[in-house]
């Protein structure tokens, strides 16, 4: 339980400069280097937070003591002394044994006394941390949920969304849904993509940008990316780096599926995705 406690505190704590580094140094590197690298190193503090074993380098199979720099001479040892005459045993029923609480021991049926240890304390917070924030995280999604199944309704499917699977090879059903209250369009779906829409009409290109994005997002598998990262958080939930990272991660993740959404398109449907992107943060604002 102690161990478990110091390795986690010391990973923790290791990772809490990486992550500072990584969050100073992101705004200087962005300039020079795509979005993605910051993405893959995000994964990877993640997938060490997970990881509760430190790491360190095998034993050599040889090992050289260095030879002793002064000699200890042992005194020679006093003689013992004679034990002392056993005391002799109080008769059944004594006035001395019943006296005296520390000889007569607890009274029949009384439970001895525990304590916890601080480790003990400790662990039991970090387990109760655990619990309240996978419970909050749990009740936010059920409750999203419930509000999909009472107030969503299938969307009409545009003409162009078969070819536009076949171009991003994604052989599988898409799901479209149209929901009152969204801020915005959005992926979900582990298994199966289903794309939620707001309520209204939608241009025709606007579509198209919008459906491109959400349907890279699952090429990418940023759901189960998205899902690891709140795991890390969830075991390390004592440690605000960890939560500035999902922060840091997540909006590193949308600039990756940006770059891979206009890769390869001319420039003015670059531009036309640009402002596609900024009317639907403009909406979230």
């Amino acid at each position: 339980m102690s161990d478990l406690l110091s390795t986690l505190a010391e990973i923790s704590l290791t990772m809490s400069a990486v992550i500072l580094l990584l969050l100073v140094l992101g705004p200087l590197l962005a300039q020079r280097y795509a979005p993605q690298w910051r993405y893959w190193a995000w994964l990877a503090v993640a997938v060490r937070l997970l990881i509760p074993v430190n790491l360190s380098l095998p034993q050599a199979p040889v090992t050289l003591e260095a030879p002793p720099d002064r000699v200890v001479y042992a005194a020679p040892s006093a003689p013992e002394p004679s034990p002392a005459p056993a005391a002799p045993s109080p008769a059944p029923g004594g006035q001395e044994a019943a006296g005296n609480p520390a000889l007569s021991g607890p009274p029949d049926g009384a439970a001895p006394a525990r304590s916890l240890t601080l480790s003990q304390v400790l662990f039991w917070l970090w387990l109760s941390g655990m619990a309240v924030a996978v419970l909050w995280h749990l009740v936010g999604w059920l409750r999203f949920q419930s509000y999909l199944c009472r107030w969503a309704v299938p969307a009409e499917a545009p003409a162009f969304l078969p070819a536009l699977l076949e171009e991003l090879e994604l052989p599988v059903p898409v799901r479209l849904l149209s929901c009152p209250g969204l801020e915005g369009p959005m992926m979900t779906g582990l298994l199966r993509p289903t794309v939620l829409l707001p309520q209204g009409d939608t241009d025709r290109d606007a579509l198209w940008f919008i459906l491109r994005h959400e349907l890279t997002h699952f090429k990418r598998r940023d759901i189960p990316y998205k899902a690891l990262l709140l795991c890390a958080g969830v075991v390390h939930w004592f440690n605000p780096l960890v939560w500035l990272m999902l922060r840091a991660a997540e909006g590193d993740l949308e600039r990756a599926c940006d770059a891979d959404v206009v890769r390869g398109l001319p420039q003015e449907d670059r531009a036309r995705y640009g402002q596609v992107i900024l009317d639907a943060v403009r909406g979230r604002g």
